[in-house]
């Protein structure tokens, strides 16, 4: 999937960013790479401090606790958002379940497309906020 305006539809559907312009999604997908796994594939090390946002575009990714799949993660979903602007390691690795492809964005960029559009910022601080709920 290379075509940004595929994307911007994707992100568009995600609802942290669903109130963002679509000129501020741009600018986000600008900002990430895009990165493919494989089966099995380690996305986030949990022996690693992880500050990057994952958004899935297409596969399945999933936290690995004990060799079992705890949670999933499946396209229009996201995952490290709790520790992109604050760096951790987290508890238990993110391992692709299936071919997976994802947008890849650190910490420091993401801060430079919030600081440029607001609408990423309060879209993401309201879903981060509604999950702590």
């Amino acid at each position: 999937m290379s075509i940004t305006f595929e994307k911007v539809l994707v992100l568009k559907n995600i609802p942290m960013f669903e109130s963002a312009s679509e000129m501020a999604l741009s600018d986000l997908i600008a900002a990430s790479e895009e990165k493919t796994y494989k089966a099995g594939d380690v996305i986030i090390d949990n022996e690693k401090e992880n500050s990057f946002l994952f958004i899935v575009l297409f596969g399945k990714a999933g936290i690995v606790q004990d060799g079992e799949i705890v949670q999933e993660f499946a396209p229009r979903q996201i995952f490290g958002e709790t520790t992109v602007l604050s760096p951790a390691i987290l508890p238990h690795p993110i391992k692709a379940i299936e071919k997976t492809i994802v947008l890849k964005i650190s910490g420091h960029r993401l801060y430079q497309v919030m600081s440029l559009h607001p609408s990423v910022a309060k879209g993401f601080i309201g879903e981060l906020s509604k999950r702590l709920r």
